[in-house]
């Protein structure tokens, strides 16, 4: 009984889920670049990520000093896509590295 009352709300969670994976910007943003496997696509990962970082402090700061309340949701909620683009990024670059380690070890043995 308690199963079925529960999963009208599992429908909902996944529903929600399965919509910010679509339009959440930072999940387009990621799922655009991680298209291509190149060292700038790292790059830009990362600088994004660390830009989102330094937002994360200055809103905390500005908690800290007397700002509203609220505005340690835009802290967590900065903090979550900064993880989230520099973990990206850290993919990406072992990617290229590892695409890289394969084509070097093709070079060697094909010579």
């Amino acid at each position: 009984m308690l199963l079925l009352l529960s999963l009208p709300i599992v429908a909902a969670v996944a529903a929600g889920h399965r919509y910010l994976q679509i339009y959440a910007p930072t999940n387009v943003f990621v799922r655009r670049l991680s298209a291509k496997e190149r060292w700038r696509t790292a790059a830009v990962l990362g600088v994004v990520g660390s830009t989102l970082l330094m937002a994360m402090h200055a809103a905390a700061s500005a908690v800290a000093n007397g700002a509203p309340g609220w505005l340690n949701l835009l802290v967590l909620l900065l903090a979550w896509d900064a993880i989230k683009l520099e973990l990206a990024a850290l993919g990406s670059a072992a990617r290229c590295l590892w695409s890289g380690r394969r084509g070097l070890r093709s070079a060697t043995l094909g010579s």
